[in-house]
């Protein structure tokens, strides 16, 4: 995981590479928020352009959407962002915005890191 926080944008970009898991995203998740410089409110992006999530199926994408909803305010109440390269990763991506409806969480989905940030300064 490659970790950035830019605190002028309000944004951890976490940044996963290779065959990802529920484990391993859980993991970067957890270390993201975790971090010193990660401040309550900060919207999240998740690079998953080098990702694959091949392994991922539906129900893993469910327990996973409910993950960050035990959190306190501030860390589950933000904008998440999700950018992807493949048709695959776009569509696991939706599915989890899909299960996290109910979450007070903004969630969208973006080929383009630009459209990314555009969206989450909006």
């Amino acid at each position: 995981m490659e970790l950035r926080i830019d605190e002028e944008k309000n944004i951890a970009y976490i940044k996963l590479i290779g065959l990802m898991d529920k484990k391993t995203i859980l993991d970067a998740f957890d270390a993201a928020v975790a971090d010193e410089r990660y401040k309550p409110g900060m919207a999240r992006l998740w690079d998953f352009r080098e990702a694959d999530l091949s392994k991922m199926d539906s129900q893993t994408i469910a327990v996973m959407a409910t993950y960050s909803t035990k959190l306190p305010p501030g860390i589950n109440d933000v904008k998440v962002a999700f950018v992807v390269k493949r048709k695959l990763e776009f569509g696991l991506s939706r599915m989890f915005e899909a299960y996290s409806s109910d979450a007070d969480t903004d969630i969208a989905v973006f080929y383009s890191l630009d459209e990314a940030e555009e969206w989450m300064s909006s």
